[in-house]
């Protein structure tokens, strides 16, 4: 299904010239969503097989939305929903479902995508998500906009520790392919997620026993700690609760494996770098990540470390490596 936006002043001039015929035609409001899929998307009229606007509105039945139980991003429910179209040239079957499940679930039957699905894959809807464990539940709420809440805290705590199960992975020896680590990983960055907001919300005794219960079912004997699987902010989470110890545990497994990539990195010939600089910039960008937070906990570890680091950034600047602005 095309989207022509140019189409839309023509359908506004039809609203102005004659209204009469013009709401027979396309409804009372021609961009509702409603209207889109009954009078363009579904038309006998092939010539009419086109989204003739990049911006589709959804009157929100707020009662609905009420009684669905989806946490309430903001104080009041939007009068509607808006749903961008921009960027896109047309919709394909995915697409269309998605719009067509909006249209009739009226909220009380929610919507979930994955956490792992790009929300290129659901029509630009990430704006309007709500973080519900490892799934994000489409709601009629702008969640992106300041005073906005997009983590739904209770429901995320319900899933990750009493409905999640982790098969088995925390049985020493047994073997997970790279697919099932980074599913692992993409659990682990929940539950950190989720005992930094808890942190954040005056919650350390339920913070601290997320974490504990993280290391326990996801444990780093069989799911190494790494910046991409949440654990810098399993790290902060500790400190933030004043656990200094267990967040130092975590910076220097971290610190360790990043400082063997960057070491592994320099000793590479110079084509070979220059092949893998951006990766080894990663990790120098790690490490810096780590040391801001080590320092603010340990000054003298922080002192240590940074030395370290210093002589890393020569190593790396020797080899032809480009420092960005972080750095």
């Amino acid at each position: 299904m095309s989207i022509d936006p140019d189409m839309k002043q023509a359908v506004l001039d039809l609203y102005a010239e004659d209204p009469e015929t013009a709401k027979k035609q396309f409804g009372d409001d021609p961009f509702e969503l409603k209207n889109i899929l009954k009078y363009w998307v579904r038309s006998k009229n092939a010539d009419l097989h086109v989204i003739p606007t990049d911006v589709i509105y959804m009157t929100i039945d707020k009662d609905a939305v009420r009684r669905s139980g989806m946490m309430m991003a903001t104080d009041s429910i939007p009068d509607r929903m808006t749903i961008s179209l921009k960027g896109k040239t047309a919709l394909y079957k995915g697409d269309l479902m998605i719009l067509e499940m909006l249209s009739q679930c009226n909220w009380e039957r929610p919507i979930y995508v994955a956490v792992s699905v790009g929300d290129e894959n659901y029509i630009n809807l990430g704006d309007n998500t709500i973080t519900e464990g490892l799934a994000y539940r489409i709601t009629p709420f702008t969640t992106n906009q300041e005073g906005a809440k997009n983590f739904d805290t209770k429901r995320t705590y319900d899933n990750v520790m009493h409905r999640f199960k982790f098969g088995g992975a925390s049985t020493k020896g047994v073997y997970l392919d790279e697919t099932v680590l980074r599913m692992c990983y993409t659990h682990r960055r929940i539950m950190a997620r989720l005992a930094m907001q808890l942190v954040s919300e005056g919650d350390d005794k339920k913070a601290a026993e997320v974490l504990r219960y993280t290391e326990k079912v996801l444990p780093a004997y069989n799911i190494p700690h790494s910046y991409t699987s949440g654990s810098l902010d399993m790290a902060r989470a500790w400190a933030a609760m004043g656990n200094n110890k267990e967040a130092m545990k975590l910076i220097d497994q971290l610190w360790k494996n990043s400082t063997q990539y960057v070491t592994w990195y320099v000793n590479l010939d110079s084509q070979q770098f220059a092949l893998s600089e951006d990766s080894c910039y990663m990790h120098i960008y790690i490490l810096n990540q780590l040391l801001q937070l080590g320092s603010t906990i340990d000054e003298q570890w922080g002192s240590k470390k940074e030395a370290v680091l210093n002589k890393m950034l020569d190593a790396f600047q020797a080899k032809g490596g480009q420092l960005g602005a972080e750095n």
